[in-house]
């Protein structure tokens, strides 16, 4: 069973390891906690360093760092860590790993449950049928809810007044949507997904051009054009066609559609390429959400989570939000979006100890 908390991890990719562990004395932590994520990096969320649990006022310092690194951990001493509630593919893949190298067992969370956790530990109490442990702050505050502007500036926004039924739409390798009906324990579904995720974004842009990082993909994405890749409405149906129509002459009717011109591929670079690629997977998630946000009756309570739509990857948030914008819907995003699973992880080794925030 766990004794204390020391702090929270989270991995990112696929698979992914989030964590939440209690060692069963105090002591000094390790500077870094191995991780169990794929291609788009690595995460670490650690609590200050203190014998008791979490407060409701204790800072959470989230620090990421890449998964190519864990020899570095295992080399150094070992924990005094006993058990580790843990969230993500890696939680199985890597048991042994830090069984023997750590002398640590982990204990598996269901990853969805521990996102949703994440979420509900984030929101206000205030808010109407909300938040299990957040503050009763509203706009930004510590939760640093937002969305982006037409101009690709990040706004804050207040949470909803009425926080159920939402969505969650949760972007890594591949893609889960849920639909979030209560704070009760496990009160959600997912209703759908799609294999179309940040895996498959990394993976086309390693097929179609000489990126070999995640980093550097975005990098291409966020100087390409994808109108040079993807074929338009106007392209097809001109200006007054599209008004005949009723549609956005800007509206994409086939991604990647002028390289299947004979004159497709002139001045289209791979940095359009790229951004095409984007454009690909963020419609793919902002059209499924849409739809099951319509039929569920929250279009305005959804929120895209997740390693593909962290920090860095800045681009993907603003597609995100113009595409589901012009689908009549407001995308929310959450400054630490990415750790949900491991601060999920740490809310059920709360419970745990009866001692849930």
């Amino acid at each position: 069973s766990f004794v204390r908390h020391e702090g929270a991890r989270q991995g990112l990719g696929s698979p992914g390891l989030d964590i939440a562990e209690d060692p069963s004395e105090d002591f000094d932590p390790l500077p870094w906690e191995p991780d169990a994520g794929g291609g788009l990096g690595a995460r670490q969320v650690s609590e200050p360093r203190s014998p008791g649990l979490v407060s409701e006022r204790s800072p959470i310092p989230f620090v990421r760092k890449r998964s190519d690194w864990s020899g570095e951990v295992f080399s150094a001493s070992r924990r005094a860590v006993r058990r580790i509630a843990t969230a993500g593919g890696g939680a199985c893949k890597f048991a042994p790993l830090f069984r023997d190298a750590l002398r640590v067992e982990m204990e598996p969370v269901r990853e969805l449950s521990a996102v949703v956790d994440g979420l509900l530990l984030l929101a206000p109490r205030d808010v109407e049928g909300g938040g299990t442990g957040g503050s009763s702050c509203s706009g930004e505050g510590a939760a640093g809810l937002f969305t982006v502007d037409a101009d690709g500036l990040s706004q804050p926004l207040q949470w909803p007044s009425s926080l159920f039924p939402l969505l969650l739409v949760n972007m890594g390798s591949g893609v889960s949507i849920l639909r979030v009906n209560s704070a009760a324990d496990g009160d959600f579904v997912r209703v759908g997904g799609t294999a179309c995720g940040g895996g498959t974004f990394l993976g086309l842009a390693w097929a179609l051009t000489s990126a070999r990082t995640f980093d550097e993909a975005l990098e291409f994405a966020s100087n390409g054009d994808a109108r040079r890749a993807d074929k338009l409405v106007s392209d097809i149906y001109g200006e007054d066609g599209c008004a005949t129509l009723g549609l956005p002459g800007t509206l994409t009717a086939s991604n990647f559609g002028k390289l299947g011109e004979d004159s497709g591929a002139d001045g289209c670079s791979e940095r359009d390429i790229a951004r095409s690629l984007l454009q690909m997977v963020t419609q793919q998630s902002v059209l499924l959400a849409s739809a099951f946000a319509r039929h569920a009756g929250c279009v305005d309570r959804v929120f895209f989570v997740g390693g593909f739509v962290d920090e860095p990857n800045w681009i993907a948030r603003g597609a995100i939000a113009a595409n589901f914008r012009s689908l009549g819907g407001c995308a929310y995003f959450l400054r630490h979006s990415d750790f949900l699973g491991a601060l999920g992880s740490l809310r059920c080794a709360l419970r745990v100890l009866d001692e849930d925030p």
